[in-house]
């Protein structure tokens, strides 16, 4: 199954930007996750991505829909191959949870049945990952040993899926220009995407590759509001319960004005923008996945049995 090649920077300004959401996991039950990627598809987003947590950063006794599993169920319902360029991804799945030829096994079992090649986005955790690993019964290595992890999940994944290594360190920077389709970075700026390309791009040449062909993605969490005054007053009662750096780094306003925070990260290097939506109830993020959609311009699918 053949994996599309990235375009070069000299036709990326001709290209563009690729809008996609991350979907609802932390829940038992499944019902409103697989609703919410079905209406993502509808409203015309290029992708959707999943998480790859056992349960919410630092709430254990909190359900959390598994990844995988999840992938497979959603490539199901509406594959790559009826989406008109849609594509379904993990932003992003941790490469120490499974072995490399395993995962390559499975991203390769759900890109048949989606019809077409994952968005494989690849990470190596944190420290907030130490006590999930532990409770599963899996070892959990120091930084070189987790970006140790990233390159043989990313080596193992070459030609079966899109592969995109995440992370802000520059030991993540240089894997990316190594050996990855792409580099992700969460909750950058676009000042800070596109100093962080460049180091992947000059990484990518002293290997050999063509810089231009290794592309930047962004991903991050967004609050859309119905105008500027609603965005607000969403993001104050959203961050009471959120540490000032996360809030500093999310991305709020008026869908018209997140539209154009991201088209500024499109501008900045990225061929990818990721929004993990926040701050509402299952209806509020319903209605905020609408109100970017229509923002942004984009086109009603409709299923081809309809």
């Amino acid at each position: 199954m053949p994996v599309p090649e990235a375009t070069a920077a000299a036709g990326a300004g001709a290209r563009r930007l690729r809008i996609g959401l991350t979907l609802p996991q932390f829940r038992r039950d499944p019902e409103q996750t697989l609703a919410a990627y079905d209406e993502l598809w509808r409203l015309g987003y290029d992708g959707a991505f999943v998480f790859d947590h056992l349960w919410p950063l630092l709430q254990p006794s909190r359900p959390a829909l598994e990844s995988w599993t999840l992938l497979a169920a959603l490539a199901s319902r509406f594959g790559v191959a009826d989406g008109n360029g849609f594509r379904l991804g993990t932003l992003v799945t941790r490469a120490g949870l499974r072995a490399p030829s395993l995962l390559a096994h499975m991203a390769a079992t759900v890109g048949q049945i989606a019809g077409g090649p994952l968005i494989a986005g690849l990470g190596g955790g944190d420290a907030n990952s130490r006590a999930e690993n532990e409770a599963f019964g899996l070892p959990y290595h120091n930084a070189a040993g987790r970006l140790a992890e990233v390159e043989a999940a990313a080596l193992a994944l070459a030609g079966t899926a899109e592969v995109w290594v995440g992370g802000l360190g520059s030991g993540s920077r240089v894997l990316a220009g190594r050996v990855a389709d792409a580099w992700n970075a969460w909750g950058v700026t676009p000042e800070e995407l596109a100093e962080g390309l460049a180091d992947v791009r000059q990484a990518a040449e002293r290997t050999g590759r063509d810089p231009r062909t290794v592309r930047a993605t962004w991903g991050g969490q967004v609050l859309v509001g119905t105008d500027a005054a609603a965005a607000a007053a969403g993001l104050e009662r959203w961050a009471a319960r959120r540490e000032p750096q996360e809030v500093a780094r999310t991305v709020a306003g008026d869908a018209a004005t997140v539209v154009g925070r991201l088209h500024e990260l499109g501008e900045a290097g990225a061929a990818w923008c990721i929004a993990a939506l926040v701050g509402g109830s299952d209806q509020q993020l319903a209605s905020m996945r609408a109100l970017l959609a229509k923002a942004a311009g984009f086109a009603m699918r409709v299923p081809a049995s309809a």
